[in-house]
Formats: C-alpha cells, sequence, structure tokens
C-alpha cells in the first residue's frame, strides 16, 4: 500500500551514483531512496524490497513486518505505507521515504533471521551521518531555499552543540546577539565568529576573578562546527550555572560596551565586514537599561 502522499509525490531532485543507489527529494523536501538504492544498502534483492512495500498490507502482519511496523512508529511516523508513487523523468517509480529506509535497513541490520553484514555497515555510517543529510549532500539539494548561509548556519552550529546538565556556553548564552548581527548585516562563518571573542574576554576574566572557587570549576567540553568549517570541534571552556548571572552582568557592562564594538571596528577595517551599519548594529545590541528614578 503507497503512503497517503497528498501534494507530496513529485521528485525536485533525482540523482543514481556510480554505486547503483538512486535517491532523490521530493518537493516538500521529504528525501527519499529507490527500490534498488534500499536495497542495495539492505544487502537484499530489489524483488524483496518490492515484495515488502507493495504487499504491505499482508506483510505488516508478518513477523518481518511487525518489526519494521514498530520502528517506523517509534518515530512517531505513520505507518500505513512504505512507498509513494512519484513521477521521475516521465516514468512513474515507488520510492520510499527516509524514515521509512532506516527502519527497512535496521531490520536487515539487526533483527532479519539472517542479517546482513553490509546493511549492519551502512547502518551505523547513515547512523552517524543521517539518511536525510546523506541523499541531501549527494543530490546538491539545499535546504535554504533562498534563506542565506549565515542563518544555515546559525541553525547548524546551535543545534550541534547541547550542553551537559549545570552548565552553559558563550555561544549559546549570546545566541540573542548573534541573531541581531546577521540581522544588521554580519556575516556568521568560519571567518567571523564573536563567540571566540567574548569566550576568551570571558575566560580572562574567570581567572582574574578566581572564578573556579566562587562558582565551581569550568571544564573543557567539545564544540562542534558545521563540516564546512577549517575548525575541527575543539574543546571550548562550558561554565557553571551558578555563574550565569555574574556572565551576563560582565557580558552587558563590560563586553558589549567597550570589546565587542572594537572586535568589529578591527574587522571593518580589515574589509571583513562589507554590509554592516556597524553603528547601527552597536546601537542596537546595547542592552536596554532601565532608569532608576527614585
Amino acid at each position: 500500500m503507497p503512503n497517503d502522499s497528498g501534494n507530496k509525490s513529485t521528485s525536485l531532485i533525482s540523482y543514481t551514483g556510480n554505486d547503483g543507489v538512486d535517491m532523490g527529494v521530493l518537493n516538500d523536501g521529504t528525501p527519499y531512496l529507490g527500490i534498488r538504492g534500499l536495497a542495495l544498502l539492505c544487502g537484499t534483492t530489489e524483488a524483496d524490497i518490492a515484495c515488502l512495500i507493495k504487499n504491505w498490507d499482508e506483510q505488516k502482519h508478518t513477523a518481518k513486518g511487525q518489526v519494521i511496523k514498530g520502528l517506523i512508529e517509534s518515530q512517531g511516523k505513520s505507518s500505513v505505507g512504505l512507498y509513494i508513487p512519484t513521477p521521475i523523468n516521465g516514468v512513474m517509480n515507488d520510492v520510499i521515504n527516509d524514515i521509512n529506509c532506516m527502519a527497512i535497513l535496521e531490520y536487515y541490520a539487526f533483527e532479519a533471521p539472517y542479517t546482513s553484514e553490509q546493511a549492519k555497515t551502512n547502518y551505523r555510517n547513515l547512523a552517524r551521518l543521517s539518511l536525510r543529510t546523506y541523499i541531501y549532500q549527494r543530490t546538491g539539494y539545499s535546504q535554504s531555499d533562498g534563506v542565506p548561509d549565515y542563518w544555515q548556519t546559525f541553525h547548524e552550529r546551535i543545534t550541534l552543540n547541547e550542553l551537559p546538565s549545570g552548565f552553559f556556553s558563550v555561544f549559546s548564552e549570546i545566541a540573542n546577539i548573534l541573531i541581531t548581527s546577521i540581522r544588521k548585516g554580519m556575516p556568521l562563518d568560519s571567518q567571523t565568529m564573536p563567540d571566540i571573542s567574548v569566550g576568551l574576554a570571558w575566560g580572562k576574566e574567570w581567572v582574574a576573578k578566581s572564578y573556579d572557587e566562587k562558582f565551581g570549576s569550568r571544564v573543557k567540553f567539545q564544540h562542534k562546527f558545521p563540516e564546512n568549517f577549517p575548525q575541527k570541534n575543539p574543546d571550548a571552556w562550558i561554565y557553571p550555572i551558578e555563574s550565569l548571572g555574574e556572565f551576563r552582568k560582565w557580558l552587558d557592562d563590560i563586553y558589549l560596551r567597550t570589546k565587542f564594538p572594537k572586535y568589529l571596528a578591527g574587522k571593518v577595517k580589515r574589509g571583513q565586514l562589507p554590509n554592516l551599519d556597524l553603528k547601527s548594529l552597536i546601537e542596537e545590541i546595547q542592552p536596554i537599561r532601565i532608569k532608576n528614578n527614585m
């Protein structure tokens, strides 16, 4: 039984690699594999995959189908159908979305009576990268749809860097400043990263004031950058949440008033911020200060 695909059954991009894996992206951004591509990943035959998806109404009641159905539904997705009839270059094809592909691949890798070493290898590799990212990269598809690269970079850096409980990072705490700066024309790329400037200045403040003794020790934690950045995921300081108030006070009173304008002015002087209205940005990021009339 096919998916209830609504208006999704149009292929925006299709691609077949030298390895024979056919894939693409639907017009709503859903990545998919064709029957041949999924069969190659799973180390099984095209006929086996075709039988599974075409006869899903019967197959879902078998031991094999029950496992695959459970894997799909455990992600909060519908297991009503496994494929989407999709026209590609004028020919109707049956394609399988990334969620269903990974569920089927996981079955062949770990649950089948005779598991496939090829499926295990492919599943582990794709689990690291994610099938969605893999297909996007191989097909050249961009999620941006006109969104500037700097916003994509900001989103990627945020999502790549979840923190352990009880700590904060400089990058996460200056997110609002970065958003305002990007809106005002500042790039956020491998050459312009204000969080490094803030981090270095706060680190000096931390040591000078012996805050380890007052708030507890800061620790090193890996900071991940996008894959196209030359920086290779260094360890960066994260700080006890107990010191967050002190950091915010220092950021408002010291860094944003004196150090950030100097950081930006230096980049403007070197020609690195050609589209930036420096004066407007500096005014915009200054904290609102409530006057005490009492």
